[in-house]
């Protein structure tokens, strides 16, 4: 496994679910990393310059960066800074709290990526919102549809059951009408969530990853974002697909209705998924990314230079990469998320997608139901008319002219089954 440039929060931050403080001595750090990474072409030329970087500020060559060598590279860089700021700072990038800056503490220090943690904390929260809703609803219906079938069981056949069973057609049509409003609003719900709440933190992690100020990422800058986005998306899609697991039984659940199914077993069924669903929390993701910095797992790590080039193919313009399509890939959902994820080669089941089928899914079904009913009306029309015309004629005393009684042959309604 490789170690990547992200790491927990300064402990004065805001909690997982909070906007985040701004980052103590944002623009001496950025100024910092833009002087090491400028120019790299690739994962490993960056690799390459940092550690060069690293070794020109470590003036006497012994394997870290102390106080007063760190003085020197921030005045160098335009930056004075007071004794007690390189103390806070210091104290910042010193994991081991040995008192000085080794390289590997320098990378995380220069190039981590705490707002793009607080994007996927905020992503895990509005999935579970979103996942919450979509429970909720798929719980009502699965109640109504248990209550229409058991009416619709205890339909006796013959020419009044048909009547009986067409009218139970007619319950479940508006009971599939129900269910495909109730979904298109919790699917647009779901969006103007992500659309509210996720904008703030996307532009949060644009301007940290723009090391030099101008309003663009450029590729070298961006090679720093996509490697931080791919190593923190392995903690989020295993906590994406506990929830996607849940949803997934609810699915069962709705799907595998059978005659031994209760309303009490329903109930029991709902409450457990809904415990399951407390236990999946944006606060359990922050541990992950306290216990241990951003991990790029060795496969992933092994074409990294192709996913970074076809990520930022996607994204830029003219060899630049916009605040605007930057955030449009990181909001969930969209055209342009599908085609980012892609091209970095990251996939996952989201629960506002699997949403958005279930409604697609019931507005099918209700499609086909609707057709299925309007042709047992007909046929219902078709067999009332019929057995009209016979009961006219037999009381006209089989009242064709020139004709015997019973030419049209006797019209049995039990000769035209409903299926």
């Amino acid at each position: 496994d490789f170690l990547l440039a992200s790491r927990a929060p300064h402990p004065d931050a805001d909690s997982a679910m909070g906007e985040g403080k701004k980052l103590l001595y944002d623009a001496e750090t950025k100024k910092m990393c833009k002087q090491a990474i400028t120019g790299s072409k690739d994962w490993k030329d960056k690799e390459e310059k940092i550690l060069q970087a690293f070794k020109t500020w470590d003036k006497d060559g012994n394997g870290f960066i102390t106080k007063d060598e760190l003085a020197d590279v921030l005045s160098s860089l335009g930056c004075p800074t007071k004794s007690e700021d390189l103390d806070v700072m210091l104290k910042e990038a010193d994991l081991d709290l040995d008192g000085k800056i080794n390289y590997e503490e320098m990378t995380h220090w220069l190039c981590r990526a705490p707002h793009l943690e607080q994007y996927f904390l905020r992503s895990v929260h509005i999935f579970k919102q979103n996942f919450i809703d979509s429970s909720t609803e798929m719980n009502k219906i699965m109640l109504e549809m248990l209550d229409l079938k058991k009416e619709m069981e205890a339909m006796q056949g013959g020419a009044e059951g048909e009547l009986e069973s067409l009218d139970g057609m007619k319950k479940g049509l508006e009971i599939m009408r129900k269910v495909a409003e109730r979904f298109q609003e919790v699917v647009k719900k779901n969006q103007t969530r992500m659309n509210d709440e996720l904008p703030p933190v996307i532009l949060q992690s644009f301007k940290y990853h723009d090391k030099d100020g101008s309003g663009t990422l450029t590729y070298d800058e961006s090679i720093i974002f996509f490697s931080n986005f791919m190593a923190l998306w392995e903690p989020f899609a295993e906590t994406m697909s506990e929830l996607n697991a849940i949803f997934k039984e609810m699915d069962c659940d709705l799907n595998d209705m059978g005659d031994d199914t209760t309303k009490e077993k329903l109930e029991e069924d709902m409450k457990t998924r809904d415990e399951k669903v407390k236990l999946v929390t944006p606060d359990k993701l922050h541990e992950v990314f306290k216990q241990k910095y951003a991990i790029l797992k060795e496969e992933r790590a092994k074409n990294i230079d192709e996913y970074h080039v076809k990520a930022f193919e996607v994204l830029s313009v003219d060899g630049k990469i916009e605040e605007g399509a930057l955030k449009e890939a990181l909001l969930h959902g969209t055209d342009k998320n599908s085609e980012f994820l892609r091209a970095m080669n990251l996939e996952v089941s989201e629960v506002m997608k699997e949403t958005t089928e279930k409604c697609k899914e019931f507005e099918s079904q209700k499609d086909e139901l609707e057709e299925a009913m309007q042709m047992m009306e007909s046929m219902m029309g078709a067999m009332a008319a019929l057995g009209a015309m016979g009961a006219a004629l037999e009381g006209m005393g089989g009242g064709i002219p020139g004709g015997k009684e019973g030419d049209l042959g006797e019209l049995e309604m039990g000769e035209c089954n409903m299926q």
